[in-house]
């Protein structure tokens, strides 16, 4: 590899880390179990046949998804 490369290769790792530093996020406790919630009633949704999301995205709520998954 020759000096060229190697000056690219170290632009690019310091440019990509940067990048992912800037783009972590927080997961909250109580974020990550409304998620849990969400994949569990998606579960129950399709195993009861039912499509999932819903046809209407901007209705959907946490609190009708409990309702429809029971």
């Amino acid at each position: 590899m020759n000096e060229a490369q190697k000056n690219v290769r170290e632009y690019l790792a310091v440019i990509g880390k940067r990048g992912g530093l800037a783009s972590r996020r927080v997961l909250t406790r109580s974020h990550a179990k409304q998620m849990v919630e969400i994949r569990e009633a998606k579960r129950a949704a399709l195993k009861a046949g039912k499509t999932w999301p819903s046809r209407d995205r901007s209705q959907v709520k946490l609190s009708q998804i409990r309702i429809h998954a029971s």
